[in-house]
């Protein structure tokens, strides 16, 4: 008689099922609101998520990064001060907390409830959604005709699909560099990895990739044990970033010379903004700012108040500033976003997250060993990404960044209790204030 096989399943917690919704879910959107024709509304399922893992936050006893868990605590003081001075409207207040700090809610979330072994599953699955993400992206250009801000691959062909692309390729490619340095991972999977991430970034004018893809190069190579392969990597990085730098350029003859240093200062400083139309450009956008609406020392320092430049699907959540003044362009790049509502200081707390990440991060990769201590490089690594993303464009504000903060938690996740203490203990020195 034949005995049956015992399936065994895996339970997930609740805390389990909610970190999936916000690490998955962003994959998903592009069947279910253009394939299926559900509404956008399927979004906010993600607010539902953190929300209720930050209530099992607040519920449980749980170990934290202690240095960031203060400075975030301190940031959103600070905005609740400031928008007493700066009062509009509550609900204006409500809606910037959430557009800003539901990534922080999360972060801690994933650092509180991600089990030891869980973080590297989900980056697997990132792996094998990146071959899948090939297919799709070459149908969509060859067969469909999409290119530049249409084409997105599994993120769809909605304007603006292709910055989620962008943090997507950067987490997939950082991973397989840093592993194929520590020997981990095969020359050909990463080289693969590689070449598709700059072919089909060409393809949809990524042109910011190509300065990502040398810089995760150079961090990884630096941050790395002596080994042969660094030798490999800088070759092949600098070979891609040439090839794909062509490939673009034949693709669309408009971006010829594009791949210099002049060129890119040019264009990210030009007074005519980012679209030739008076707008806001990437490196004067503060510049223009003071100019044309911070003319006292106190807006430069505290902004105009959390929530009072934003926007929205919903109407009445859109200010009275961003209906006057939208067509500056303001909300496509995080850094003139945060310096708008929060001033000078509100940037040294949003790019001070990821300093105090890459700080703390790289104190614990010299006590780790495996897998944890390529996490740790990885999170130095992408937290450096993230203060030129900010600059770049406003990608961290939207639902693609969950998958970053995801992978700067790693390194303080998955911790038995001893770890943890001597990790609040770290992340405490960490800070500047910290003791």
């Amino acid at each position: 008689m034949k005995v049956p096989t015992v399936i065994r399943i895996k339970k997930r917690s609740l805390s389990g099922w909610l970190i999936w919704l916000l690490v998955m879910m962003p994959f998903f959107f592009a069947v279910l609101m253009e394939v299926l024709g559900l509404p956008n509304g399927m979004k906010y399922l993600l607010d539902m998520a953190w929300l209720g893992l930050g209530v099992l936050l607040v519920r449980g006893c749980r170990m934290l990064p202690a240095g960031l868990l203060r400075w975030v605590g301190a940031f959103a003081l600070l905005t609740l001060v400031v928008y007493v001075v700066q009062w509009q409207s509550g609900l204006y207040y409500l809606w910037g907390l959430r557009n800003n700090f539901r990534f922080y809610a999360a972060f801690f979330a994933f650092c509180a409830f991600l089990r030891k072994g869980e973080g590297e599953g989900y980056l697997r699955k990132l792996d094998r959604l990146f071959w899948l993400n090939v297919p799709v992206t070459l149908t969509q250009y060859f067969l469909l005709g999409k290119t530049g801000d249409y084409l997105g691959g599994i993120f769809g062909t909605a304007q603006g699909c292709n910055a989620y692309t962008n943090l997507f390729f950067c987490i997939v490619v950082l991973r397989s560099l840093v592993r194929f340095l520590a020997k981990q991972e095969s020359w050909r999977s990463c080289l693969g990895k590689c070449f598709w991430a700059l072919m089909l970034a060409a393809l949809a004018e990524l042109k910011f990739f190509f300065l990502e893809f040398g810089i995760i190069a150079v961090l990884a190579v630096g941050f790395s044990d002596y080994s042969r392969r660094k030798i490999w990597v800088v070759l092949g990085a600098a070979a891609g970033v040439f090839a794909g730098a062509a490939l673009l350029s034949t693709l669309f003859p408009n971006f010829s010379g594009w791949f210099s240093l002049r060129w890119i200062l040019d264009a990210a400083g030009s007074d005519r903004g980012y679209t030739s139309s008076g707008d806001l450009n990437r490196l004067n956008s503060i510049a223009r700012i003071n100019q044309w609406f911070f003319h006292s020392p106190g807006y430069r320092l505290f902004g105009l108040g959390l929530g009072n430049c934003d926007t929205s699907a919903f109407p009445f959540l859109s200010t009275p500033f961003y209906r006057v003044f939208s067509r500056l362009h303001y909300t496509w790049m995080s850094v003139s976003f945060w310096y708008l509502e929060g001033g000078y200081l509100g940037l040294v707390f949003f790019f001070g997250f990821f300093a105090l990440v890459f700080r703390a991060a790289g104190t614990l990769e010299r006590r780790r060993e495996g897998e944890q201590k390529l996490h740790c490089r990885m999170a130095r690594i992408l937290a450096v990404l993230c203060c030129l993303i900010g600059v770049y464009n406003a990608s961290l504000r939207t639902e693609a960044a969950y998958m970053v903060y995801f992978v700067l938690a790693l390194p303080f996740s998955g911790q038995s209790r001893e770890e943890g203490r001597r990790c609040v203990k770290i992340l405490w020195r960490a800070t500047p204030n910290g003791s």
